[in-house]
């Protein structure tokens, strides 16, 4: 299956050439000032089904006119809803509401009040735990209906008029998984806990657990389109993860020649885990092996590559699928890493 999916990308790789000339120095897509100023927002939701609280941070733009789309962004493992602002905002600015979702129990409460040589291992027991993980996906499911049913405060974004036809979900690490397995992945034997009102994905470092022999089965499952991203220094400290795993979900996930839909896989060359939490400054110092300039620059592909994915996806875009599938996805990869492409013949 590798094979079969390098050799496809080698053709459309010397087709973007061949189309659209050099490939190195192309633009990035929509380089230009954002068209929307942003409002930043929290809710406090409860499912009095599960007896569970969900908080919520919501990035919406201002004076977007019409039904908005939705980007969903799930948190990785001891995160919060202050985390990855850089894609709320981001997208946001660009007429996208985005809602970062805070899974309780799989959140920042497994470390905050544990002493700092305790947290390690606190973070790996909870991630052993199944609940968490479908307590995840039960808190997407939560959230879209919640949206569908305006259910948010009288005076907040989450009252609104969305269209919900246009939603997408991103997520980084845990939430990563949480991405997949929203949209459509198997877990274990034979659960799927897919939300069908997802119509396309980001997952940023994604974790692969199943064995070997059960990947085509478990991701087999997966009909949408993703943006899958990792970095060439993407290891987990929690579970041990070597980088090279993490493209598992990409090349066991069917392309549209496998009854699929189209899949994109970036690789940077010099990222790691941390990267794609978005963090700077003092924070990514402490956390991370990469410098801020290094972040920053695989930031904008994350971001302008995202916002294309999405535009193309979710409004059927001609110019930002044509971005994604040419020369211009691939000019702003090369510099920085590899891209790998499952796209329809």
């Amino acid at each position: 299956m590798q094979h079969t999916h390098l050799i496809r990308t080698l053709i459309v790789t010397a087709l973007a050439i061949w189309v659209g000339g050099p490939v190195l120095g192309q633009s990035f897509y929509k380089d230009a000032q954002a068209p929307f100023e942003i409002t930043i927002h929290d809710e406090d939701l409860h499912d009095p089904e599960r007896g569970r609280d969900v908080p919520v941070k919501v990035y919406a733009p201002v004076g977007a006119e019409g039904p908005r789309p939705v980007v969903l962004i799930s948190h990785g493992l001891g995160g919060s809803r202050e985390g990855l602002s850089y894609l709320g905002k981001f997208w946001a600015s660009h007429g996208y509401v985005c809602i970062v979702i805070q899974h309780v129990g799989s959140d920042d409460s497994i470390w905050r009040d544990v002493p700092a040589r305790e947290r390690l291992s606190a973070m790996r027991q909870a991630v052993t735990e199944p609940k968490h993980a479908i307590n995840r996906t039960g808190d997407v499911t939560f959230v879209i209906d919640t949206l569908e049913a305006g259910n948010g405060e009288d005076d907040g974004p989450l009252h609104g008029d969305y269209d919900l036809d246009k939603l997408a979900i991103a997520g980084h690490s845990f939430g990563a998984w949480t991405c997949l397995a929203a949209g459509g992945m198997t877990l274990g034997s034979n659960t799927n806990l897919g939300d069908e009102r997802i119509k396309c994905m980001i997952p940023l470092s994604s974790p692969a657990q199943s064995r070997p022999g059960l990947r085509d089965r478990t991701y087999g499952s997966i009909r949408i389109p993703a943006l899958h991203m990792t970095g060439t220094l993407d290891t987990s400290v929690i579970t041990n993860m070597p980088a090279e795993d993490r493209r598992i979900p990409y090349d066991h996930t069917p392309g549209p020649a496998d009854h699929g839909a189209s899949q994109y896989l970036v690789i940077f060359d010099g990222a790691d885990h941390m990267t794609f939490g978005g963090e700077t400054g003092r924070t990514n110092r402490r956390l991370s092996r990469v410098s801020d300039q290094a972040n920053a620059g695989f930031h904008k592909v994350i971001l302008h590559s995202g916002l294309a994915f999405l535009d193309a996806n979710l409004f059927g875009d001609d110019a930002a699928q044509q971005w994604l599938n040419g020369a211009g996805f691939l000019g702003v990869v090369e510099p920085v890493g590899t891209l790998e492409r499952k796209l329809a013949q």
